[in-house]
């Protein structure tokens, strides 16, 4: 009996199991979803309340920079203004025109700059000169400034005598001879610039609203716009309820009194100014669209649940069986996974670098096709055309730098030396190192008045900078401060003495070096970090950025006080250029035969009529071997050969190039690449290099250069 009992009771043991697993495929997914929703919906209102705080900060920086803007014009022209008189303003009218449309120039922000005398009468106006006769001794902001009140004053919006814009007034004022009352000086904002920059705000975030409005109430402006509705926020609205309280910054949560949507509000001042961000995300389409996506869930999983129920009673009777199988699997995969696991690593990076080399090769063949387009555009294009066409070759060079920010860590990009003006670029590199450092690290960036520009690739020195940030951050765990300045320096190292040099420092508080090893930080793979956290690269690369550029890098330390390392690079001669502006270079003809061997149709397609523009007579072919039996066949050479490296076919740019030096020595060759894994080859064998795209100055310079070379 009792063995009979054992049997039964083993008999009904699958049964009973079968029986508690089917209870739980029910019942553990009807929790698993319960949770889910709960969840769900909490995340979803968390990630809107951090998507309302970043939309809020993001405005409120940006309001905050156009007021400092006019803030910056107020201190400027008052420097100007102050102390002269009526009769002598109103003498220098002419020039006081001129500056102010300058001023005007390039800032869709600012509708018009006046200025306003003692008597309430304009002196001079950015839109015309001379200005209009107009009185405005009656405006609240003139009593204002007349009455001593210190201080700018900001006005609630109205409507533009002159253009019937919707503008706000920014204004101060300015004193006369012995401190007396001069006049005031108003700048008028457009409140559609807001309105335009809200608007794209609101479109990566959907369910965003925006507005800028007055602690007493008034909306200067709202995005989306809603007709009908009210230009003002109730008393009751629970964000003026909190402004009229004290608060400067906040996030709460109630009914919008603009458009009676229940919503999650955050708000924040602009500076001093009685003036309001407000940043609101609709609560209930973030309901609605959580239940939305259980209904979906509920509907996709119900078939499942019960074909798992049922798969369960079939189930028990093979586990045993998949366990085991389970286990001669797990076994073999661990030993293959080791066996793949070195291959995989090795060959992560060699894709990524490829990957990333192919699109941008291809990328840069279609920024050439725009940019060389964009010149010939731009020779004839006058007015509006000529600042829609700079608009287009600004945001060539812009996605130029892109590319070549990709390129720049594996070298797989020609380098592109430029004359920098550290004033205007090194303060942009903050948007580059503030995400690797992380919050813990304090970021300063100082860059000394009258610091001379340099020459240099720009993509190495970001790289260099950024490998900078990366050591001085590991050598910081509980955080510190990273500090970049850049400084003319009379302190230089032997290799640059009687030079004029500037000096880029860039110093932390950390752990500091130790003085056995600091004269081998530079070394190629030699890092104090444990294994599997650095490769010991980064310090060689940014001594051979200094290295190519004519430079040196020292680095000093002291044990616990932090490290300092200095990149000392020969200030360049003339002024800086930068990739925003590209004031038309005076070229004249070239006069050169040039043989241009281009496989892709866009980029020849837009090549040779920049080079006929550039005086050249230019012949095309589209491959490398092509161009080999065409020159073998002219009675006359070309003054030069312009090819491109990457081609398809049994002979690349480069091989025609060796292939010309040897059977044509005295033929010049000019090769142009947007990406090269062969760029020490290229240096090596001594040929030039173009990036593309590059512009038509830097093309036309280079085929004169090689071309003259030669003879």
């Amino acid at each position: 009996m009792q063995a009979t009992g054992e049997i039964e009771k083993t008999s009904k043991a699958p049964l009973v199991s079968m029986r508690i697993l089917a209870i739980l495929v029910v019942a553990v997914p009807l929790l698993i979803y319960g949770f889910l929703g709960a969840f769900r919906y909490l995340e979803s209102t968390a990630a809107a309340e951090r998507r309302v705080s970043r939309s809020l900060r993001v405005a409120q920086e940006h309001a905050s920079k156009v007021l400092g803007g006019a803030e910056a014009l107020h201190e400027r022209l008052g420097d100007l203004l102050g102390g002269k008189t009526v009769e002598e303003l109103r003498a220098a009218e002419p020039s006081l025109h001129a500056l102010l449309a300058t001023r005007t120039k390039d800032q869709p922000q600012i509708q018009s700059i006046w200025v306003i005398g003692a008597d309430g009468k304009p002196i001079a106006t950015s839109l015309v000169s001379p200005p209009p006769a107009l009185e405005y001794s009656d405006r609240e902001y003139f009593r204002r400034h007349k009455a001593g009140g210190a201080g700018r004053f900001l006005s609630l919006p109205f409507k533009s005598r002159s253009t019937g814009e919707s503008i706000v007034d920014l204004s101060t004022r300015f004193d006369g001879p012995g401190g007396a009352f001069g006049g005031v000086i108003n700048v008028s904002l457009r409140t559609s610039y807001f309105e335009r920059f809200y608007e794209d705000l609101v479109n990566d975030e959907p369910g965003l609203a925006v507005n800028l409005f007055h602690q007493a109430g008034p909306i200067y402006v709202r995005w989306p716009v809603l007709p009908g509705a009210p230009d003002r926020l109730s008393p009751s609205s629970p964000t003026l309820q909190r402004v009229a309280a004290g608060d400067d910054i906040g996030q709460t949560r109630g009914v919008s009194s603009v458009d009676g949507q229940f919503r999650i509000i955050s708000f924040q001042r602009v500076g001093a100014y009685p003036l309001f961000v407000g940043t609101g995300m609709n609560i209930t389409a973030l309901r609605n669209e959580v239940l939305r996506e259980l209904a979906v869930l509920l509907l996709l999983g119900v078939p499942p649940f019960a074909a798992i129920y049922f798969a369960a009673r079939a189930s028990l009777r093979h586990a045993q069986e998949a366990y085991e199988s389970a286990q001669r699997l797990t076994r073999e995969t661990a030993t293959r996974r080791k066996a793949e696991e070195a291959l995989l690593q090795a060959q992560k990076l060699e894709a990524l670098g490829r990957l990333t080399g192919g699109v941008a090769h291809d990328f840069n063949n279609a920024l050439m096709v725009v940019s060389n387009n964009a010149y010939l555009l731009a020779r004839s294009a006058s007015g509006a055309a000529s600042s829609q066409v700079k608009s287009i070759q600004r945001a060539v060079d812009s996605a130029t730098k892109l590319t070549r920010q990709l390129l720049a860590f594996s070298r797989r990009q020609a380098l592109v030396p430029e004359t920098v003006d550290l004033a205007d670029k090194l303060p942009a590199s903050r948007s580059l190192l503030a995400p690797v450092l992380g919050t813990q690290v304090q970021l300063h960036v100082e860059v000394a008045p009258g610091t001379r520009p340099i020459t240099v690739d720009m993509a190495e020195l970001e790289l260099a900078l950024l490998n900078l940030a990366i050591n001085s951050r590991d050598a910081m765990p509980d955080g510190g401060t990273f500090t970049v300045t850049a400084r003319n320096t009379e302190d230089v190292p032997p290799k640059l003495a009687g030079r004029a040099v500037v000096a880029i420092e860039a110093a932390d508080t950390g752990e500091g070096i130790e003085p056995a090893v600091l004269d081998k930080v530079f070394e190629p793979f030699f890092t104090t970090k444990p294994v599997g956290q650095g490769t010991g690269l980064g310090l060689s690369q940014v001594y051979g950025l200094c290295e190519r550029a004519g430079g040196i890098a020292t680095v000093r330390s002291e044990k616990g006080l932090g490290t300092t390392v200095t990149l000392f690079f020969p200030a360049a001669e003339g002024a800086a250029g930068g990739t925003n502006e590209r004031p038309e270079a005076a070229m004249g003809a070239l006069g050169k035969r040039v043989l241009v061997v281009e496989d892709n149709d866009q980029v020849a397609g837009s090549l040779m009529p920049l080079l006929d523009a550039l005086g050249c007579q230019a012949t095309r072919v589209d491959r490398a071997s092509t161009a080999r039996e065409w020159l073998a066949a002219q009675p006359k050479l070309p003054d030069l050969v312009l090819t491109d490296v990457v081609m398809p076919g049994e002979m690349d740019g480069l091989a025609l190039a060796a292939h010309l030096k040897k059977s044509m020595p005295g033929l010049p060759v000019l090769l142009m690449t947007g990406y090269a894994e062969r760029l020490d080859e290229i240096a090596a064998m001594g040929f030039e290099v173009l990036p593309k795209p590059c512009s038509a100055e830097i093309l036309a310079a280079a085929i004169a250069r090689v071309a003259q070379s030669s003879t």
